[in-house]
């Protein structure tokens, strides 16, 4: 005959983990069935006792009182019964860095998505760039129809061509002849003045075309050097020339 359990918490202990991870009604009869070591009077008790200190929920139910583990409140239990042990705050703050650590990542995630999407917004759509495609090629055969109209159609008649030389060959005359009148006038300046040319020039302030780096017209009635013809020099001789 087996030994019976006489300490009070022990009792409690045994019968309040049977009726938790049983997880279903129990009556006396079953806990005494469980536990034949113990007595049922001492069963009865425990059962009323850990009732009446709110560890289990009860109810008379035709004289027979039936027990049952407080579903709100009892230890959470895995799939065999037993109790699961209780994270440390150790351990959900390490689980909430990762949770954050995982929220910054999908953020990150998000701006870039939400980057991208601006970007596929801004650029246009096919039909825009179809509609482009097409003022281009029609902007392109207008250019190519002047283009073509140039080059078999004289631009410039020949009185035309010789007006524009005497016009030049004027304007070159004229551009000596001012020259050379200012020289004079400075001459005679810098001879009255005792001053050298280049204290004279910076109280008076005048610029010269090689200050400005203004080259003279060249003199198209003379024949160019043949070194000058074969020039790489592409600047054309009609450029205009600032005083």
């Amino acid at each position: 005959m087996s030994k019976k359990i006489t300490k009070k918490d022990e009792v409690e202990e045994n019968i309040l983990n049977l009726i938790n991870k049983a997880n279903r009604p129990y009556n006396y009869q079953m806990v005494e069935a469980a536990f034949p070591s113990m007595g049922k009077t001492q069963i009865v008790k425990t059962l009323k006792s850990l009732g009446e200190q709110g560890k289990l929920t009860f109810k008379e139910n035709n004289k027979a009182i039936i027990y049952w583990r407080i579903q709100d409140t009892g230890p959470k239990l895995d799939e065999q019964g037993y109790e699961i042990p209780q994270e440390s705050i150790h351990d959900l703050n390490r689980k909430l860095d990762g949770i954050n650590r995982q929220l910054e990542v999908e953020q990150d995630t998000l701006k870039s998505l939400i980057s991208q999407s601006k970007q596929l917004n801004n650029q246009l759509s096919d039909d825009q760039i179809q509609k482009e495609v097409d003022q281009l090629s029609t902007e392109n055969k207008e250019l190519e129809s002047k283009l073509l109209t140039f080059q078999t159609k004289e631009i410039m008649s020949d009185k035309d061509k010789q007006r524009l030389d005497d016009t030049i060959k004027k304007a070159r005359s004229e551009w000596i002849k001012r020259k050379a009148l200012f020289r004079d006038i400075l001459d005679q300046v810098l001879e009255r003045s005792n001053k050298k040319k280049k204290d004279l020039q910076e109280d008076i302030g005048w610029e010269t075309d090689e200050d400005l780096k203004i080259q003279m017209i060249p003199d198209y009635s003379k024949p160019l050097p043949q070194q000058n013809l074969s020039s790489t020099n592409d600047e054309s001789p009609y450029k205009k020339q600032k005083r």
